[in-house]
């Protein structure tokens, strides 16, 4: 009888452990519960990242401005995209091709300030850096529309707005999402529905788009760097 008694608690606890085991939470490496719902990722801290980086992004400039830089980097903890700029601007591009913008509605990233373009507001043209700025657009060469959400220096966090460069050929509808009182040197996660957004501004749903990272500080003449982790669509 008392060894039936003790295969019974055996038993018991071992039925415990299993529902243990199977019903906790998977976590990604990042902290954030693994979701179902993420239909495309770039994970710049993955090990063959810098690899990916520099076959699938293109680096794009602005004729006659310094270039800002972009390259993997890491630290104790993690690998990033590092970008910085020196009174300079640019844009690092990745054609989502494939990803039906209506099956993908909403973003998601977990980025880092290090450095501040110093007084630097986009509300002012002629002040309008940011360390890094996360765009979703389409459109052509002659034509291109986005919404873009900010890490700003002295623009009020809710602020928005649009803007105009190339003569008018590209447009911008843009949100400040952070700003100089947010911490700087802490990841912090953030969520949009870009395509709600989008359809607001342009009163139009894109068939293709394109996600651009952007790192400037040409107009303020200062310095500038982030960080960004990985980038992430979901479905509705």
């Amino acid at each position: 009888m008392k060894e039936i008694m003790k295969f019974r608690r055996a038993a018991k606890l071992l039925t415990a452990i299993l529902i243990f085991i199977f019903t906790v939470p998977v976590f990604a490496a990042d902290g954030n519960k693994k979701d179902d719902d993420v239909l495309w990722r770039f994970d710049f801290s993955a090990p063959d990242a810098d690899k990916k980086f520099s076959g699938s992004w293109e680096i794009k400039t602005k004729m006659g401005t310094k270039s800002a830089e972009f390259k993997i980097s890491s630290d104790k903890d993690s690998s990033f995209l590092r970008m910085d700029a020196d009174k300079a601007t640019a844009s690092a591009v990745y054609n989502l091709d494939g990803l039906n913008p209506k099956d993908a509605p909403r973003i998601r990233w977990r980025w880092r300030m290090i450095k501040l373009p110093r007084g630097a507001d986009a509300a002012e043209k002629s002040k309008d850096d940011q360390a890094i700025g996360i765009y979703v657009g389409a459109g052509g060469f002659f034509s291109k529309r986005s919404v873009s959400y900010h890490w700003d220096t002295e623009t009020p966090v809710s602020s928005e707005g649009t803007c105009a460069y190339g003569a008018g050929t590209v447009k911008v509808k843009w949100f400040t999402l952070r700003d100089k009182n947010d911490s700087v040197g802490e990841w912090i996660v953030e969520e949009r529905n870009w395509l709600e957004d989008y359809k607001k501004a342009w009163d139009e749903t894109p068939e293709e788009i394109y996600l651009s990272i952007s790192c400037n500080s040409q107009y303020t003449g200062t310095t500038a760097a982030a960080e960004l982790e990985w980038i992430e669509f979901l479905k509705k």
